[in-house]
């Protein structure tokens, strides 16, 4: 911990990261989001970041589960025939394809099976899973009550894209009053450029690490709670 305006406040990562405390929060891990099939993959945006990206949520859900971290699913869902967006926001989200022919008619459109969660970052019963009408999973949504209610005070952040929902909902944690972490190489976009671009404000202005540090965090405090446990059984 360190003392600023005389208030304790959580410093290094295993503070930051601690189980007790932190949600694994995984943003838009949907089919149409990561693969071919959807209003993104068939309008000609780079995907060859997603495969990596779906491994490595797959890995972090799998790592949060076995070490007592709450995951809270994050899943984009558009009513159909424009009716949750209005001209500004489809403007937003014309000029965010870039000239890239994307139909926003079938863009994470409720009840396309392109909106349900791809295979490894799935849902498990009793998971918290949010639906958000814009890219910051904070805005509209009940995500800090839920996570209040539940003890969390920092969230760990993975998933896509890395200059949309994912900055966004990063920015909106902290200004929401949690400490936030991302988990560097677990988010992707589909522009390296903007990626890269993204990771480079991102670190100027947050906490980030890797998925390896941020599951060895979690599997030392396991551990240590499991050799706790195991002396105040022998006593």
């Amino acid at each position: 911990m360190i003392e600023l305006c005389g208030k304790l406040v959580r410093d290094t990562l295993d503070e930051l990261l601690d189980p007790a405390t932190t949600a694994l929060v995984v943003i838009d891990m949907q089919q149409g989001a990561v693969s071919a099939g959807g209003a993104i993959g068939d309008s000609g945006h780079d995907l060859s970041m997603m495969p990596a990206v779906v491994e490595a949520c797959g890995q972090a859900i799998a790592a949060a589960r076995a070490n007592g971290v709450p995951v809270f699913h994050i899943r984009v869902e558009n009513l159909p025939d424009g009716a949750s967006s209005p001209a500004a926001w489809l403007r937003a989200l014309y000029t965010a394809a870039n000239g890239r022919p994307i139909d926003l008619g079938r863009l994470s459109l409720k009840g396309d099976p392109a909106t349900d969660f791809c295979e490894p970052c799935m849902p498990e019963a009793g998971e918290v899973v949010i639906t958000k009408r814009r890219p910051s999973a904070f805005v509209g949504t009940e995500l800090a009550l839920l996570l209040r209610s539940q003890g969390i005070e920092s969230v760990a952040l993975v998933g896509v894209s890395t200059g949309g929902c994912v900055e966004a909902t990063l920015r909106d944690a902290v200004h929401n009053d949690f400490y936030a972490v991302l988990l560097e190489d677990a988010v992707g976009a589909y522009d390296t450029v903007v990626h890269d671009a993204a990771m480079t404000v991102m670190k100027a202005r947050h906490d980030v690490c890797s998925l390896k540090e941020a599951v060895a965090v979690w599997e030392s405090a396991s551990r240590g709670a499991s050799m706790s446990s195991s002396l105040h059984g022998v006593r």
